[in-house]
């Protein structure tokens, strides 16, 4: 099974895991890591690395964390470098974690997919689950076919 970690500034990684769960159901091999004002950033890669010893099954470990480039992102990529070769492949960092993000992972997971083919989906998901309404682009394309007639 694929392990998953979310990362977060505050405690957005327990909302949407808890979120999930509620959607899903099945939020087992998931941990979730909180950076809370005043907390030592050193300390998140310690926890990072705890985190994953807790979740790898040897099938891979998709991150989540929030911002590109931020103290989890950062952290995670740290804890990662410091990891043997054969583990380091099978981790992926996955930046901006939304619900369906976290959703298509668990998915993923649940339907035996590789940690490579999860990724590919989860990244996919990610960009198609953001829309706008209204669609101003949709709604001129509807008075113009309008005008034609």
């Amino acid at each position: 099974m694929i392990g998953l970690i979310v990362a977060t500034h505050g405690k957005m990684s327990d909302g949407i895991v808890d979120a999930a769960h509620l959607i899903i159901g099945s939020t087992e091999n998931i941990e979730t890591l909180n950076l809370i004002h005043g907390d030592d950033v050193q300390v998140l890669k310690e926890k990072m690395l705890d985190a994953i010893e807790a979740v790898n099954q040897n099938e891979g470990v998709i991150i989540f964390t929030d911002l590109f480039g931020a103290s989890p992102y950062n952290q995670a990529t740290l804890a990662i470098h410091s990891l043997p070769q054969e583990l380091k492949e099978k981790i992926f960092v996955l930046t901006g974690v939304n619900l369906p993000m976290l959703l298509e992972a668990i998915s993923q997971r649940m339907i035996g997919s590789s940690v490579e083919a999860a990724v590919s989906s989860i990244m996919s998901e990610a960009q198609q689950s953001m829309v706008v309404w209204p669609n101003k682009e949709d709604a001129n394309v509807d008075d113009d076919e309008d005008d034609d007639f």
